[in-house]
């Protein structure tokens, strides 16, 4: 195939993936869901059109003092997020994934030469695609709101690598709600 068809057939896929995401966020929209998480009370919220519908207790990172750094740093990022994947999980019950490492995360990042330039701009398509973003950089990833599995559930005590639990009964409540491109707010 010639350079320049190649060229054209990656600026279709990319109009493609950016109509795809509108779609999603308009879906999502439409549905009014909000998520607040607010670590230092271990608390979420499910709110519709401004108003609490239900709220939650969770558990955090092993470390969860200050935003998320990089990986393996133990705890949940702070900032504006949306719901990019969700599936059923052997280990987690129900995983809702979250967009993170974000562009604001990609651009802290970058800044402070934990990513390249190319990694960055792998985040930026995925954010514009609405697609989950690459894990496998130095900013950690497969951050989401999930259930405690086969864990016991004890709310009280921290013990994810930087998501949020909920039992796994809210785990399947919240997955039967949230709408790939819910946003998802946490707050330290």
């Amino acid at each position: 195939m010639a350079r320049a068809a190649r060229a054209s057939l990656g600026i279709a896929l990319l109009a493609v993936g950016l109509a795809i995401a509108a779609v999603t966020a308009a879906a999502a929209a439409e549905e009014g869901y909000v998520v607040r998480v607010y670590k230092s009370a271990r608390r979420m919220e499910l709110r519709r059109d401004g108003e609490v519908v239900r709220e939650f207790e969770v558990a955090l990172g092993l470390n969860p003092i200050g935003d998320k750094e990089i990986q393996g740093d133990k705890r949940t990022p702070v900032g504006s997020y949306q719901v990019s994947e969700k599936h059923i999980s052997s280990r987690f019950h129900r995983f809702i994934g979250l967009n993170y490492p974000n562009v604001d995360d990609a651009n802290r990042g970058y800044e402070e030469g934990a990513i390249s330039a190319r990694q960055w701009a792998e985040l930026f398509v995925a954010e514009e695609r609405g697609k989950s973003p690459i894990a496998s950089t130095k900013l950690g990833g497969r951050i989401g709101i999930h259930g405690y599995g086969a864990r016991p559930y004890i709310p009280v005590i921290d013990w994810t690598d930087g998501c949020v639990a909920v039992s796994n009964e809210e785990s399947e409540f919240l997955y039967e709600r949230l709408p790939l491109g819910t946003p998802v707010v946490i707050y330290d």
